[in-house]
C-alpha cells in the first residue's frame, strides 16, 4: 500500500507530465490519508482546475486557504500567497470575482506591496463591472516601492485611460464595439479579396442533405435549433474551408486615445437602456460572448424565453438582417450555458454583420426586459460580479 508521501510525489510526477486524470488520483488517495495538509489540499485543487473543472476545484483550494492561515512563519508567507492567487483564479473562472477579491485582499493584509496581488486585484474589479476601484488598484501599483519603471508607467496609462473614458461627457462603451466590428469586416474584406479572383466562396451556410434529397443547414449535434453555420471562406475545388480570426487569439482592436484599454478586458457602461448594459474594451466581434442576467432566478419558463430571445436574434443576423445580399451575416453560435442561478451567456461569430447587429439585440432586450426584467448586459469577456 503506498504512502502519502509516494501518492504525493506520483502526483506531482503526473502533473509535470500533465497526466491531470492520474494527479487527481493520487493528490485524492494522499488526502484520505491525511486531510490537514494544506499543500495537498492545493495540489489537487489545482489539478482539478487544470483538468477543467474549476467547481470541483474550488472547495479544495479553499480549504488549503484556511488551513494555511495557521501558518505565521516568514518562511512560509510566499506559500500562503501561492495558495491565495490559486484560489482567486479558480473563483474568478466559476464567476465569483469578488469573492476572488476579498482573498486577494486577505493576502494582501500580509504583503501590503505584493505587485502580483495588486495586479490580480486590479485585472478581477476593471473586468467585473467595477471599473473606477480597478483604475485605483491600478495607481496602486504604480505607487509600490521599488516597482519596474515600465510596469508603472503600464498601469498609469490603464488607469488613466478608464479615468479619461468616464469623465468624457456622452463616450458610450458602445465604441469599442463598433471598432472592433469595423476593424474585423475590414480584416476579413482584405483576406477575402486575395481569395475571390482564385474563386472562393464566402460567408457560405453549412448545408446536408436530407434524406429527401433536400439541402438542409448543419446544425451541431444537441446545438440549438437555431444555431445554423456559415463558414468564413470556402474552395469550391477541394472544399477547403477557412476561417478569419481566431477564437483561441481574437482580434482585439484599440480605440482611438484610450489604446491602453486594449491591454486587459476593461468593462464599460453602455447607457440608455432600461437595465444595466455593460461592454468589455476587448470585444473581438468574431468571438462575442454575450451574458444577460435577470433579475429573478431562471426556472425552465425563463430559459426558453431566454433561448428564444438569442434564437430569434442570431437567425435574423444569419439571414442577412444586418448586411446586404453579398456579405453581412452571423456565422457561428456556441451552446448558450447558465451562469450562477440568474444568468445566461453564449458567444456568437459576427462574420461582417454591421454594427446594428449589437444595437438590435439590446432593443431586442428591452422588449424582453417588460416581459421578464434584466438587471444587466455584458457583450463582450468579463465576469459579473458575484
Amino acid at each position: 500500500m503506498s504512502t502519502l508521501d509516494e501518492h504525493a510525489r506520483s502526483g506531482i510526477a503526473a502533473v509535470n507530465e500533465q497526466r491531470f486524470d492520474d494527479a487527481v488520483s493520487h493528490f485524492e488517495q494522499a488526502l484520505a490519508i491525511d486531510r490537514s495538509r494544506p499543500d495537498l489540499n492545493n495540489a489537487l485543487g489545482m489539478a482539478y482546475l487544470h483538468r477543467g473543472e474549476a467547481v470541483s476545484a474550488v472547495p479544495y483550494l479553499q480549504r488549503a486557504h484556511e488551513l494555511a492561515r495557521t501558518y505565521e512563519e516568514p518562511e512560509h508567507i510566499e506559500m500562503r500567497k501561492h495558495f491565495a492567487t490559486g484560489l482567486a483564479s479558480a473563483l474568478a473562472v466559476v464567476d465569483r470575482p469578488l469573492g476572488a477579491v476579498g482573498v486577494l485582499d486577505e493576502m494582501l493584509g500580509i504583503l501590503p506591496a505584493d505587485v502580483e496581488l495588486h495586479l490580480q486585484r486590479a485585472s478581477l474589479l476593471v473586468s467585473s463591472l467595477r471599473p473606477s476601484e480597478g483604475a485605483e488598484g491600478y495607481r496602486r501599483v504604480a505607487e509600490i516601492p521599488g516597482v519596474e519603471e515600465e510596469l508603472a508607467e503600464a498601469a498609469l496609462a490603464i488607469s488613466g485611460a478608464i479615468d479619461a473614458f468616464t469623465s468624457e461627457e456622452g463616450l458610450e462603451a458602445s465604441v469599442f464595439l463598433k471598432a472592433h466590428a469595423e476593424s474585423y469586416t475590414t480584416f476579413f474584406n482584405e483576406q477575402a479579396r486575395t481569395l475571390e479572383n482564385e474563386g472562393w466562396y464566402f460567408e457560405a451556410a453549412r448545408m446536408v442533405r436530407g434524406e429527401d434529397g433536400e439541402a438542409r443547414p448543419v446544425i451541431a449535434e444537441g446545438a440549438r435549433p437555431w444555431a445554423v453555420e456559415r463558414v468564413d471562406m470556402v474552395n469550391p475545388q477541394d472544399g477547403t474551408v477557412a476561417k478569419v480570426g481566431d477564437e483561441k487569439e481574437p482580434i482585439i482592436v484599440a480605440v482611438n486615445g484610450l489604446e491602453p484599454l486594449a491591454q486587459v478586458p476593461v468593462t464599460l457602461p453602455w447607457s440608455g437602456w432600461s437595465f444595466e448594459a455593460w461592454v468589455c474594451s476587448r470585444c473581438p466581434w468574431h468571438w462575442l460572448p454575450v451574458t444577460i442576467e435577470l433579475e429573478d432566478a431562471l426556472d425552465e419558463a425563463g430559459l426558453k424565453a431566454v433561448d428564444e430571445l438569442f434564437g430569434s436574434w442570431y437567425l435574423a443576423g444569419f439571414n442577412g438582417d444586418f448586411g446586404d445580399k453579398e456579405h453581412g451575416r452571423f456565422h457561428y453560435a456556441t451552446d448558450l450555458e447558465r451562469v450562477g442561478e440568474t444568468a445566461v451567456s453564449g458567444t456568437f461569430d459576427l462574420g461582417r454583420a454591421s454594427f446594428e447587429a449589437a444595437e438590435d439585440l439590446l432593443k431586442r432586450m428591452e422588449a424582453f426586459h417588460s416581459e421578464r426584467r434584466i438587471r444587466r448586459v455584458l457583450l463582450g469577456p468579463g465576469r459579473l460580479p458575484y
